[in-house]
């Protein structure tokens, strides 16, 4: 959500509000100026490992694929862990840890799957013949499916046999239909594709393989997952007429691994309307992606040679509509304001610079970008020419996934004054400080900006809370 005119809402605990204690109810109250697939989901701690989460589908009236199909679903893919996030993340926050990030035990499409039970604790609530998801279409129809991966780990390889899938939205912005077999997905990113249910009466499989992009051995906190890990989740697209039975279709030859943890090929995707490239950068920011230690031990993310430490109890908002100008190292803050040429068609760029062998799914808020330049697996990490850019069409995204030992650039226009986070969407590198945060128009932003007392009261309502359960513990 680009939240224009209610940064306080945008919901990350040290950027924009403080938490939200146990036990008490707090209201987000947003007005709209978009329209597409979303989802929502809790930034605080591992809660999305535990289900924090779930769609958010705005419709428009004035969509242009509105007539081109007749149903839709929404579709999500998901990683699920079997051991609650309360005791994997102090685990793997520890200073004396050492292994690679927490290894799903099953994934699912819409909350549905199976998984191995033999890891499975003695007594356990395990099943393994549990209901797998199903889609009913009727043949000579077609269906627009939103898919979602909400994840916390894993990135997704979406088909269905037989069935070719034409992508006509990509995260919130529509594009000119492109038809493919695969459509990686990786986490927070999101596709509608149209289906023609144009086949044989008969049940088809529906696959998301699963590719987890970060090193994992068994040095991990939990490695029975690692070895007990269905990475081909199956769902069933069921033909009206067709017999109650698991589908029997084979798929097209995959080649997994050229699609593994990377996006469609940003080249073939080009924006269905019109979009002009913002030329006047006013603010270039280049983040060094890196892992280190602390004098600890204690494993951590680093953006220019700094783990991200959001200040808890006064939110970076906050703090900039009470005049404070000045940052903590800590906090990764990049300020920016445009001062000269045309602020109409100003825009800022960051270079994500990749110096490691994992791949990262990159996330802004409150803004849509244009993917200027995505290096190649182990392109090397020195800036690109900016030559090599694509300003004349490139498809706008509020997810990319960076690659391995590679430099992305995006660019994004200044149109939204407030404090929007950027970091990497696996939960595991955020937990370890893979974040900044962009301060746009901080004077306009103080001058339009009073933050709700509810929003403010959060702070002191956490605090005593914090306070009596540290009372009780002592």
């Amino acid at each position: 959500m680009f939240q224009k005119g209610t940064n306080y809402y945008d919901g990350i605990v040290g950027v924009t509000q403080c938490e939200i204690p146990n036990k008490i109810t707090f209201l987000y109250n947003f007005t709209l100026e978009q329209y597409g697939t979303y989802w929502y989901h809790s930034h605080f701690q591992g809660q999305i490992v535990d289900g924090l989460k779930g769609p958010l589908i705005i419709y428009d009236p004035k969509d242009p694929f509105y007539g081109k199909y007749d149903y839709e679903y929404v579709m999500t893919v998901s990683d699920w862990y079997h051991t609650p996030s309360g005791i994997l993340l102090p685990l793997f926050r520890a200073d004396d840890y050492r292994g690679f990030d927490p290894i799903p035990d099953s994934g699912d499409i819409s909350g549905l799957g199976q998984c191995d039970c033999e890891a499975a604790p003695k007594n356990s609530s395990c099943n393994p013949n549990n209901k797998i998801a199903t889609y009913v279409v009727k043949k000579g129809k077609k269906y627009r499916f939103r898919i979602i991966n909400t994840s916390a780990l894993v990135h997704f390889t979406i088909s269905i046999d037989n069935h070719p899938l034409t992508i006509v939205e990509v995260d919130g912005d529509y594009v000119k239909p492109v038809t493919l077999n695969t459509i990686p997905i990786n986490i927070a990113q999101r596709y509608s594709v149209i289906l023609d249910a144009n086949q044989p009466i008969d049940n088809y499989k529906i696959r998301a393989h699963i590719s987890i992009c970060t090193p994992n051995s068994n040095i991990t906190i939990n490695y029975n997952a690692s070895l007990t890990l269905n990475y081909d989740v199956t769902g069933i697209l069921k033909y009206e007429g067709a017999e109650d039975k698991l589908p029997t279709s084979k798929a097209d030859s995959l080649n997994y691994t050229s699609l593994q943890c990377r996006d469609v090929n940003p080249n073939i995707l080009k924006p269905y309307y019109e979009s002009k490239v913002p030329k006047n950068v006013i603010s270039t920011y280049k983040a060094l992606v890196t892992f280190g230690a602390l004098p600890t031990g204690k494993q951590v993310a680093l953006i220019n040679n700094s783990s991200f430490v959001p200040d808890s109890n006064y939110p970076t908002n906050q703090q900039v509509v009470e005049g404070v100008d000045k940052f903590q190292n800590a906090q990764n803050t990049h300020i920016y304001e445009c001062k000269s040429g045309d602020c109409n068609d100003a825009a800022v760029d960051i270079y994500i610079i990749n110096n490691n062998t994992d791949s990262h799914p990159f996330h802004l808020h409150g803004h849509v970008f244009y993917i200027l330049y995505n290096g190649e697996n182990n392109t090397g990490i020195e800036p690109p020419d900016e030559s090599e850019f694509n300003l004349k069409d490139p498809v706008t995204r509020d997810v990319a996934t960076v690659l391995p030992n590679s430099t992305t650039v995006i660019r994004y226009s200044v149109n939204n004054p407030g404090v929007w986070f950027f970091h990497c969407h696996i939960q595991w590198h955020l937990n370890m400080g893979m974040a900044a945060q962009m301060v746009e128009e901080p004077t306009i932003f103080k001058n339009i900006t009073k933050i709700p007392k509810e929003v403010t009261g959060l702070c002191v309502t956490a605090d005593l809370a914090n306070n009596k359960d540290n009372k009780k513990t002592k």
